[in-house]
């Protein structure tokens, strides 16, 4: 599996990591399943690339050769080109990371520390102005599993091996290292790639675990040592407070649609959290503890260290017997031993609780502000003995991830549907002999102290749950610290009711006392389909006029978080006229707060992929927002797939946050107005309404759309494969256009190679424009002027380019979907294609030949797990539920979707 196609230069080294992978595969291949699988892999391999090159064959012949493999063979050729894909990506990871070394510590790389520091050094601000800009901005990517990601933990620590490997594969050692390659290309091949059973909630808290500990912390540690080293290289003097970065996650709080999140798996997933952080933070400090021996003679400990020794010895005088001779003279040393006990104790202490026993442990800390003070013990006894360099490289780091991580590591949103919440206050009431309470029955229940609900409320189902859960997030944050869940977000919300309800069970749960104006929960609006951003305004109106959420505001220091739904609104309105939708809604959720004199935080839950409202770089996603949305605090989701193309390789991650950080502090500051915007605002204003009912009556009213995605898409095989927890269709609404997710809605379409939801409606309403007098110029102008309708235009050339019409004719063809409707559908992809290239004066990313060139790479290899998925998917509808060989057909198609997903990459 080699490509003899010539290369840049720069990116050489990739393709000879890619054909050292594909040689290693291939000979696994040969010595495990034999002469036979090989030569079946082989001779696809040929014949797809010299098809897509023009040398003859046509994709009918490519097809039949794939129809003539017996079922276990094709299972095995799957896997081969699924596996291949898993190794390049890794390789392009690792090629990445090695571009990004070239440019030397300290550089000037394109959107990374330094190259911020000295922008705004030449922006003309001081010192001063520039160390408040970086120490005010927080980034907060939020973790969350879907229903398309398949990649399993044991994957990704093979995937992080060979990472480590090819770092160390120069030419010429790469003879010595194949040995060790193959032993973990064998391992991958041995290894199923998709689980057999479905996972778990916590099986999906555990992948989380993986990126938090192995990637995301020390992440975010090497990018405060990056910003600090680029404020100290540029202006002479130390960073007095670094941007920080928060990691989120929805793994374990997401309950929309998700039956298996239920208060309990809540819980859980918190307590195995803090259960890895202290395990963490006690391996850290057994480090400390055989590095910092400073002796008593010859630097006296401060009065303060020997006192809490004096208590630790008291509580611990295990650790004294132990250690009494050996550190005598290394007070130092003791306290860290002392510490180190104490959290293995809080870790007991955790773990009991997990089991039920809940038993008292007095040595474990009360909370991580507790381990703090201790630390900073230690750090005080350094600086006094003039130990400085030994605290900044040692004991700064592990008290700086303490002081924003705490015991939680992750900061776990809750959401809820607000009609769910609606259900349990109206529960509630008629317990209480009650109508449902309105809007100022809320307040002045808020503004109250009277409890609704009794020892003696009977509240069972889905109400009693919603109940338990907010007594779930005051039970997490007496355990694991005050932000390891402080946010409930409200999705579908409609009016200011629905987050007023939330207030109040908040109250009942002691989380929230507005009489007394205290507060411990940040409640959020969702806003998701179309009509919601649009009411977005109004509901925010309608709350600020509100006495009790005024108080609410007062008690979260005038903050106010609103999340916005761009997969949801995408695949309600079109792309097109989701993203103008969100553009305006953020300009006027902003004006609103600044009004109320309330600091707004954004929170963009963008899908990982065009489809879904994402699929740009994090710099240029950022840049494209409203001037004046972007505050010190950026949140945005990182969904399925995407998490592993940004955080799976230490140096990758470390890119990704650094990158967040400048584009935040960029997006905060920069404003591409000149003059009146009027204009640019009425033009998409048209574009929108020209293709919202295009995509509106295509995918919602009339049938024959969805038909042909249920039809011709392998999506109804995601119910087979065990991707992850999460249903692929809502409870209500299952197998329906209303019922089906957002993320599978794209994943299906990128499965046939169309990607549909990205460019449905764009082209009509684009070449509705340029016919208007002037309006070519007009657009070409939007897209040199305004970084927001570039961005849109890129997004959508980008998957444009990956499309591949004959492979979805093929799809509709052997399935028996509706050709006609696909021929109008394809029309529509034309005409978006023909736009793009007249407003961007040049082919599909022609001003991108990495991609272009990787997406030339990738497709001859894609397209037989196209076919192998074709095959499969009528093979599966063939055969009855109890027929033997659907296990491995369910198998095997599981593998086509994997390997697809991960051949196209950002699309699906």
């Amino acid at each position: 599996m080699t490509d003899t196609a010539r290369h840049r230069l720069e990116d050489r080294p990739l393709h000879e990591d890619v054909r050292w992978l594909a040689s290693t595969l291939g000979s696994v291949i040969h010595r495990l399943e034999g002469e036979e699988a090989f030569q079946a892999v082989e001779a696809l391999r040929r014949a797809s690339r010299l098809r897509r090159r023009g040398g003859g064959g046509s994709l009918d012949l490519l097809a039949a050769s794939v129809d003539a493999l017996p079922l276990a063979q094709a299972a095995v050729v799957a896997r081969a080109f699924t596996l291949f894909f898993l190794l390049i990506n890794t390789a392009e990871q690792v090629h990445r990371a090695r571009r990004r070394a070239s440019y030397g510590e300290g550089s000037t790389q394109p959107y990374g520390a330094r190259w911020l520091v000295d922008q705004l050094v030449a922006d003309g601000l001081d010192a001063e102005a520039i160390a408040a800009r970086l120490g005010a901005i927080v980034v907060q990517p939020v973790l969350t599993a879907h229903p398309t990601e398949a990649t399993r933990r044991t994957t990704l620590q093979v995937q992080a091996r060979v990472a480590e490997l090819l770092q160390q594969g120069r030419p010429e050692r790469r003879a010595a290292l194949t040995p060790e390659l193959e032993a973990e290309v064998e391992l991958l091949w041995l290894t199923r790639e998709v689980r057999r059973d479905r996972p778990g909630v916590l099986d999906e808290v555990s992948t989380v675990l993986w990126y938090l500990q192995d990637r995301l912390l020390d992440a975010a540690s090497e990018v405060t040592r990056l910003f600090e080293d680029a404020y100290e290289g540029a202006l002479g003097r130390p960073l007095p407070s670094p941007p920080r970065v928060h990691v989120g996650s929805w793994v374990g709080g997401d309950r929309d649609g998700n039956p298996f999140v239920t208060p309990a798996i809540t819980l859980a997933a918190t307590r195995r959290t803090t259960w890895s952080m202290l395990g963490r933070y006690a391996d850290a400090v057994g480090r400390l503890i055989t590095r910092l021996s400073l002796s008593d003679s010859l630097s006296p400990a401060p009065p303060e260290l020997r006192a809490s020794l004096e208590a630790d010895r008291a509580l611990l005088p295990a650790v004294w017997a132990a250690n009494a001779r050996r550190d005598a003279d290394e007070p130092v040393r003791l306290k860290l031993s002392y510490i180190r006990e104490r959290l293995l104790a809080t870790r007991a202490r955790i773990a009991a609780r997990d089991g039920g026993t809940a038993d008292h442990f007095p040595a474990a800390y009360p909370d991580a502000v507790a381990l703090r003070r201790d630390l900073q013990l230690v750090a005080d006894a350094l600086q006094a003995a003039g130990a400085t360099r030994a605290l900044h490289t040692a004991l700064t780091p592990l008290l700086r991830e303490v002081a924003e991580h705490g015991f939680f590591g992750l900061r776990l949103d809750v959401r809820e549907d607000s009609g769910v919440i609606a259900e349990a206050v109206a529960a509630i009431a008629a317990a209480a002999g009650q109508p449902p309470p309105d809007r100022a029955t809320l307040s002045a229940e808020l503004l109250g102290r009277r409890p609704w609900v009794g020892p003696l409320t009977a509240l069972e189902g889905m109400p009693a749950r919603c109940v338990e859960l907010v007594g779930v997030m005051k039970q997490v944050q007496e355990e694991s610290g005050p932000d390891a869940a402080s946010t409930f977000i409200v999705s579908m919300t409609r009016s200011a009711e629905d987050l007023l309800r939330v207030l109040l069970l908040a109250r009942e749960a002691g989380l929230v006392d507005l009489a007394a104006g205290r507060s411990r929960v940040d409640v959020v609006p969702l806003f998701e389909t179309l009509d919601d951003l649009r009411a977005a305004p109004r509901v925010l109106t309608e709350l600020f006029a509100d006495p009790a959420w005024q108080r609410q505001l007062d008690a979260r220091g005038r903050q106010l978080e609103v999340m916005l739904g761009y997969s949801d609104s995408a695949k309600d309105a079109g792309l097109l006229p989701a993203s103008w939708a969100l553009y305006q809604a953020q300009e006027a959720i902003a004006a609103l707060c600044r009004e109320q004199g309330v600091s707004l935080t954004l929170f963009h839950g963008r899908g990982g992929t065009v489809g879904r409202g994402g699929g740009s770089p994090v710099f240029r996603a950022l840049a494209a927002l409203p001037p004046g949305t972007v505050g010190d605090r950026v949140k945005i989701t990182e969904q399925g797939e995407v998490i592993g193309q940004k955080f799976g390789l230490m140096d990758i991650a470390v890119r990704s946050l650094e990158v967040s950080v400048t584009g935040a502090v960029v997006a905060a500051r920069a404003d591409w107005r000149q003059g009146d915007d009027a204009e640019l605002c009425a033009v998409m204003d048209r574009l929108a309404a020209t293709a919202l009912p295009v995509y509106r009556r295509a995918v919602h009213e009339e049938g024959a759309v969805f038909e042909l995605f249920r039809r011709a898409t392998p999506v109804s095989g995601l119910a087979h494969v065990h991707f992850g927890s999460r249903p692929a269709y809502r409870a209500q609404g299952a197998g329906t256009m209303k019922g089906i997710r957002a993320i599978p809605w794209m994943f299906g379409w990128t499965q046939m190679r169309l990607m549909l939801p990205a460019w449905l409606g764009v082209g009509a309403a684009l070449q509705a424009e340029m016919a208007l007098p002037g309006g070519l110029e007009r657009l070409q102008d939007m897209a040199r002027r305004w970084p927001f309708f570039d961005d849109l235009l890129g997004k959508i050339a980008m998957v444009c380019a990956k499309a591949d019409p004959e492979i979805a004719r093929l799809y509709v063809a052997r399935t028996g979907a509706d050709a006609a409707v696909f021929d109008t559908l394809l029309a529509e992809l034309d005409a978006t294609v023909q736009a793009l290239v007249a407003i961007r004066g040049r082919e599909l990313l022609a001003d991108q030949p990495v991609l272009r060139a990787s997406i030339d790479l990738r497709n001859p290899y894609v397209d037989p797990l196209s076919l192998l998925q074709v095959r499969l998917m009528l093979a599966e509808r063939e055969l009855a539920e109890d027929h033997p060989d659907r296990p491995a057909v369910l198998a095997a198609l599981g593998t086509t979707l994997n390997g697809v997903a991960q051949g196209l990459r950002n699309t699906g």
